[in-house]
């Protein structure tokens, strides 16, 4: 279990007092793997160093019975003019392993790494990414209660990532993570439980979902400029589903994105065709509405969900989105003119919004 009461942690600069926490207190019971959320500069990195007893807060206690390793592809700790061998061997003397030990961990590290002869170079002579590789490589061949990852997962190629990511789940068979990442795909794949960090308060939440739910809705409440870029904003929708973005939905219900995007930017969430609500992770259910800007015999709606303004602008947008099906400006007002409605070439039925609403 980790413990955290009444903790306060700050930082001055420029004579101002940054807080990270505010008299926070939280339990983190033992057995999950924890995902720490907040938004850029919320202080993440630093709670996550005091969760593992490698920083302290200015007021109040964290304690814990745990044993934590050192933040996963964290460099700083190399001895800049030896080797990455000779950095290993000596954490592994640290640590108290045998002559035997010792050389299995080195083996172990320089095939994980993958920075070939590098592994022979002064450490000083190394990129930031092949720091990290060694770093990586180093804490997982020491066992402790917990692993502390914070965004190493990201080092490296499509390939290292790959590797990395299996390697930690090899590992935590047998470990817990406190792991702090901006890919909702790894919180997701690694974690169980998650601590999201926001105005000097932690909450903590059993389910990761339910973590990730709450930073989203606090990115979207951001400022558009200060919102974090790599958390993508889910979409609810009045069935009770939830999506990763309006392609996803799109998807669902046989749509094309722009119409869900369409409902959502133009007309307070309210899809005309499918009579149903869409709306953004951070945002209320709005109340349906119809589509606001009808002008009647004029307005046209198609079976992908999508509001034109005229039957000209249908075509056009299709001349566009399907180049192959050869239609014209005029195709749309053609097709309205028939019994059907239908489209052959675009296999899409077309109506006059007012008469469709």
């Amino acid at each position: 279990m980790i413990e955290m009461k009444n903790a306060t942690k700050f930082f001055k600069t420029n004579g101002k007092t940054h807080y990270i926490l505010k008299n926070a207190s939280v339990t983190i019971p033992d057995g999950v793997n924890l995902g720490i959320l907040g938004r850029n500069g919320a202080g993440k990195s630093t709670l996550l160093r005091m969760l593992g007893g490698l920083d302290y807060p200015n007021r109040g206690i964290i304690t814990s019975n745990n044993s934590f390793s050192w933040p996963m592809g964290l460099s700083g700790g190399f001895q800049p003019s030896m080797t990455g061998r000779q950095n290993v061997k000596f954490v592994c003397r640290v640590y108290g392993q045998t002559p035997s030990e010792i050389k299995k961990t080195i083996k172990s590290v320089e095939e994980f790494a993958e920075i070939g002869i590098y592994f022979d170079m002064p450490v000083k002579s190394y990129s930031n990414g092949m720091k990290s590789r060694v770093s990586f490589g180093l804490s997982l061949a020491f066992d402790f209660d917990y692993l502390i990852i914070d965004e190493s997962l990201s080092v490296g190629d499509a390939h290292f990532k790959k590797k990395a990511t299996k390697a930690v789940q090899e590992k935590i068979k047998n470990s817990k993570i406190l792991l702090v990442s901006h890919s909702l795909s790894t919180l997701r794949e690694l974690c169980d439980a998650g601590l999201v960090v926001n105005e000097g308060g932690v909450d903590y939440f059993e389910n990761i979902e339910d973590a990730i739910e709450k930073y989203e809705q606090i990115n979207a409440e951001l400022p558009l400029h200060m919102q974090d870029k790599n958390i993508p904003v889910a979409i609810y929708s009045s069935d009770g589903l939830k999506f990763k973005n309006s392609k996803e939905a799109a998807i669902h219900y046989k749509m094309r994105p722009f119409g869900i995007d369409q409902a959502i930017n133009e007309n307070n969430g309210s899809h005309v065709y499918l009579k149903k609500n869409f709306w953004k992770s951070g945002t209320e259910q709005p109340k349906y509405q119809k589509w606001q800007k009808c002008v009647d015999g004029k307005t046209v709606i198609c079976s992908q969900g999508i509001i034109f303004k005229d039957a000209k602008e249908a075509s056009l947008f299709y001349m566009d989105r399907v180049p192959k099906a050869g239609i014209d400006k005029n195709h749309v007002a053609e097709v309205l003119k028939t019994p059907s409605q239908l489209s052959p070439a675009l296999k899409v039925k077309f109506h006059y919004l007012s008469e469709y609403q």
